[in-house]
């Protein structure tokens, strides 16, 4: 009966994803004349694409220099080994729903490094946390270098940053005292684990104590350090290639300056943190023309600049971990069944 109710609950989450890309796509194109977003498109200067793919992509190699640093109190791993397994988690993130691509990446690397599945994903869950706090730095800079012109807007961002920065500040907190109280956590861990069924505290107990060990670079205040160097660089060329598009769209610099891209990368991609659709489908889309109307941007226009930069930041990403896939030999299907399977 497992095998049926597994099934239903796919189909669930299917229709649900479904439902709720159709919803989104629905109230952006709802108000939209086709031949002003085709205006739009033919208007564009597609030369801009190539510096901001370029720049795009710089971000990836930073990421996979930043996972060598993250790794290193594991098993030091090279960048040739881990670039194409970051890449393939990526891809998974954009067709797989609820950021599956974590996942999937830390399986990976686990079985091609030889160490353990949850100390990856404990170093996954770091970049994660690193992220959030770049973007927010981000974000405060952008809105005190050059305020949006709606105070009220400026006010509900500032509210809203000041909220995630207490959610990841208590994370890095959180993970900072498992680490510097190791015996204490151990003990808790121990604890509740014991209350697990005995076939399941052993695989649980290790499972816990690996994680801890990809958690080992917040001892190190120099290896923090450039691990958040790191994702403010990666983050830094991504809101660079949002500027590029604008300025194929003829943006910018107005309205669209280089701070308000700033703005706008931070906005979606926190907002994007949050498991949603398959690479954040029509959630990216409806953040980004909300926030481009603040800043007296046509619907029609934003609409096409954000479909723009949201095939920029999908498409190449997408591709290349499919390459990387294939090189490897493996499909998204045989990588699940490996895992159901504990290999």
């Amino acid at each position: 009966m497992a095998a049926p109710k597994k099934s239903w609950v796919r189909l669930l989450i299917s229709f649900f994803v479904i439902a709720l890309i159709t919803a989104a796509f629905y109230f952006l194109f709802r108000k939209v004349k086709f031949s002003d977003l085709a205006s739009d498109f033919a208007n564009f200067n597609y030369l801009w694409l190539i510096p901001a793919l370029l720049v795009y992509l710089s971000g990836y190699l930073i990421r996979g220099y930043r996972w060598v640093v993250l790794l290193t109190p594991v098993k030091k791993c090279s960048f040739q080994s881990l670039f194409p397994t970051l890449l393939i988690g990526f891809m998974a993130n954009n067709v797989l729903p609820a950021r599956a691509g974590e996942f999937v990446r830390a399986h990976l690397n686990g079985k091609k490094e030889g160490i353990s599945r949850s100390a990856s994903l404990g170093t996954i869950i770091l970049e994660r946390l690193f992220d959030g706090m770049a973007m927010l730095l981000i974000l405060g800079a952008s809105i005190s270098l050059h305020h949006p012109a709606s105070t009220a807007f400026s006010q509900n961002i500032e509210g809203t940053a000041t909220k995630a920065s207490y959610i990841f500040g208590a994370a890095f907190l959180l993970f900072f005292s498992m680490l510097v109280f190791k015996k204490q956590t151990v003990k808790v861990i121990n604890y509740l684990v014991s209350h697990a069924p005995p076939k399941h505290q052993k695989p649980l107990e290790k499972i816990a104590h690996t994680f801890l060990d990809g958690l080992k670079i917040l001892q190190s205040a120099k290896e923090s350090f450039l691990v958040m160097a790191t994702s403010l660089a990666a983050w830094t060329c991504e809101f660079s290639a949002f500027y590029l598009i604008a300025v194929g769209f003829q943006l910018a610099p107005d309205p669209l300056h280089f701070n308000s891209a700033a703005l706008l990368m931070a906005i979606t991609n926190l907002g994007l943190m949050v498991p949603s659709t398959p690479g954040g489908l029509g959630i990216f889309e409806g953040i980004g023309v909300t926030l481009l109307s603040v800043y007296n941007v046509p619907n029609h226009t934003a609409l096409a600049y954000i479909v723009t930069v949201h095939l920029l930041v999908f498409l190449p990403i997408t591709l290349l971990g499919y390459y990387y896939l294939h090189n490897e030999g493996l499909t998204l299907k045989t990588i699940s069944e490996e895992r159901k399977a504990g290999n």
